[in-house]
Order: C-alpha cells, then structure tokens, then sequence
C-alpha cells in the first residue's frame, strides 16, 4: 500500500509536468522533470511484489525488475541532473542542449551497462525485492553489476544536492527546489548505504533501514515536486476570491469587455484571463472619464473655468503619483466604488482621479497592481456591506 501511496505521488507529479509541457512550450528542464520523476515512479512500482511477479514471468528471468530499477534509478539521476544543471546555467539554449544531450548518452551507456552486467550474474532463484538485496549486496560474486549505476547515481545525485541547496531561496520555487533537494540528499545517502554494502565495507545499516531511506526520499521528492501546483492553487483560490466583487462590477459597466468563449484552463490561467478582463475595463473606464472632462471644457468654450482646466492638466498627467502604492490604488478603488449604484455616466466618472493614478508603480508588476486595486475594492465592499446590515 505504502508504496502505491508514493508511485501514485510521482505519477501525479509527473502527470502535472506532461500537462504543464503541453500547454506550454516544451522545455529541457520540462523533459527532465518528467524522466526524473517519472522514473523514481518507476523504481517504486517496481518494488511493489505482485508487479515484480507478473515482469518476471513475462520476461522469462526471474527478478528482471530489479535490473529494470536499476535503469530507472539511473535515468532518475540523468534528469535531476540535465534539470540542475539547465536551471542554474547561464549558457545558450544551444550549449545548454549539446550538454543535455552527452549528459543523457552517458546515463544511456551506463544503463546499457548495468543491464549487460545484471543478465551476465546469470538467473536466481525467484525472491522479493528486499530479499534480493539483501543476498546480493555485499556478494563478492553477485554485488559488481550494481557498482556502476550506484556510483553514477551517487556522483549524479550529490551535484544536484549541491546545486539545488545552492539555488534555493524564499519563493515558491525556489521553497519547491528546496524540498526536492532535500529528498535527493536522502537518495544519496540510501545510495551509499547501498554502495558500502555491495563493496562489503559495512554491516552497520541493513538493507531493510537503507530500503525505508529510500522510501521516504520518494516521497519527499513527490512533494517537493507537487508543492508549486498545490501553491498555486491555494493562491489562484484566494486571488479570485479578491477580484472577484471588482471584476463583477467592471463586468456590469463593460459586459463587452469578456464577449466571446474562452476554453476552460488551469486555474493560474483563468485567473490571468479575469486580471487581463479588469484591465481592459479599467483602461476603458478611464478613457471615457478623460473624454468626459475634455468635452465638458469644450462645451464650456473660451470661457471654461481655469480650475476645470487645471483638474484635466493634473489628470491627463501620465506620471505615477507621488503617493505611496496602497493609497494609488484606494484612489482607483473609491473612483470604482463611488459609481457603483448610480446609472448616469457622468456621475459615475465623477470621482475620476486621473489618467496617472492607473498607472502602476515601479515596485509593482501589471498583475500586482491589479490585485492591490482589487483588494482595495473589496475592503470597501466589505465595509459597505457591513455597514448596511
């Protein structure tokens, strides 16, 4: 069971990469990702004994998935490392993808290898995993065909332990490549036990320990893995939930604004598309306020109050305010709320602040400041709410 719980993991993991590549450009790092975990998922079915029985007597060798989980543990070290070492390398894509490839043809010819060595041993008698290590490792006779892909996994392995401690930080990814990395460490030390005891060197951890060590590093990586989509979740749930009252009051003003039928994506992607929805009304929102002022002087004609002109210089000033961010966006936001309730256009672009105010700040991104007018909406949509129950 527990180990269906950490296949399906990195099945879930690696079904989100392919998903992820398919609606995005095809990367290195995306094809890494997918044979790194895809692979680890791979080497945990394996081990799960009813699997093993059914590949044996298919292929007619008794304990061939063991030899199989070999090759999968090596293409697991093949892709962590091309994923490192593309993520952290400031080469060319060009460059970048020569040293993928002679990175993957070394991993192909040492899979190659162990498969050679393992069908050279000759047949045993059939077993279950755990008790094939534990004859095996530590076997003068039977322990060489596994000392290739260990110590490939090894010196694979601890660079992108290395690597990735390296290029962790405070963001959501890099908090994701920090949780993966730690359960790579936790591959390298079941590794080495793996390797001291096929060298014959140790008797101090048994198979079984170095085996659960294994485990719980196939289940750190799948959350390490998992982390950023269950992040972006949680946070694509809550950032609807903040411009959900301005989108539907800009969608009231400008229905035409989101004609037509948009497919249904990831989460993050429909909330790109409401963000963009609100920018569009906004930027029409102003454009037509703007315009109302102009004609309102040249209704006025020669004789237009100097205070009214004065109002459109300061409002038709592109520069961002000199005011801090929160305030910028109150402005935009009690400009929105104001009109709410009122059916005369004029009226409800009477509070108009200025083309300057929509303007972001340089601290902000388009999609910050979005949300910074949208949670500033909502304060006083909850505060009018309360206020009149």
């Amino acid at each position: 069971m527990i180990i269906w719980v950490i296949a399906g993991l990195l099945g879930l993991a690696t079904g989100l990469r392919i998903g992820w590549a398919l609606v995005n450009k095809q990367s290195l790092v995306s094809t890494a990702m997918i044979l790194a975990l895809g692979s680890l998922g791979l080497v945990a079915a394996l081990n799960w004994q009813p699997l093993t029985l059914l590949l044996d007597t298919l292929l007619r060798w008794p304990n061939i998935s063991m030899g199989l989980s070999q090759v999968a543990l090596v293409a697991c070290a093949a892709g962590s490392c091309v994923m490192i070492t593309t993520v952290s390398s400031p080469r060319k894509p060009a460059t970048l993808r020569r040293i993928a490839m002679l990175q993957y043809a070394v991993a192909a010819v040492i899979a190659i290898a162990t498969l050679v060595a393992f069908f050279a041993a000759g047949q045993q008698p059939e077993m279950s995993p755990q008790e094939y290590l534990r004859r095996n490792l530590g076997s003068d006779n039977t322990s060489l065909p596994w000392l290739l892909p260990l110590l490939y996994v090894l010196l694979a392995l601890t660079l992108v332990s290395w690597a990735g401690m390296r290029h962790s930080n405070r963001t959501r990814r890099g908090r994701a490549l920090f949780v993966f990395t730690i359960g790579i460490v936790l591959i390298v030390l079941a590794s080495a036990f793996f390797l001291l005891r096929a060298v014959g060197t140790t008797e101090l951890v048994g198979v079984g320990a170095a085996a659960t060590l294994l485990g719980c590093a196939m289940l750190v990586v799948a959350a390490g893995s998992l982390l950023p989509s269950v992040e972006d979740w949680f946070g694509a749930r809550r950032e609807l939930r903040i411009i959900a009252p301005l989108l539907d009051e800009l969608s009231r003003r400008h229905p035409d604004v989101g004609i037509g039928v948009r497919p249904r994506g990831p989460l993050v992607f429909r909330v790109a598309e409401r963000m963009s929805l609100i920018s569009d009304a906004l930027f029409l929102e102003a454009t037509a306020a703007d315009s109302a002022l102009r004609h309102r002087v040249d209704a006025a004609g020669a004789s237009a109050d100097h205070d009214l002109e004065q109002e459109i210089s300061d409002m038709s000033d592109i520069e961002t305010p000199d005011v801090e961010p929160e305030e910028q966006a109150r402005a935009i936001a009690e400009w929105i709320y104001a009109g709410r309730d009122a059916t005369d256009e004029q009226t409800k672009r009477a509070l108009f602040p200025g083309l300057g105010w929509l303007r972001q700040p340089t601290t902000y991104s388009d999609r910050e400041w979005i949300l910074a007018i949208a949670n500033q909406y909502r304060q006083l949509d909850r505060a009018g709410a309360a206020a009149t129950s």
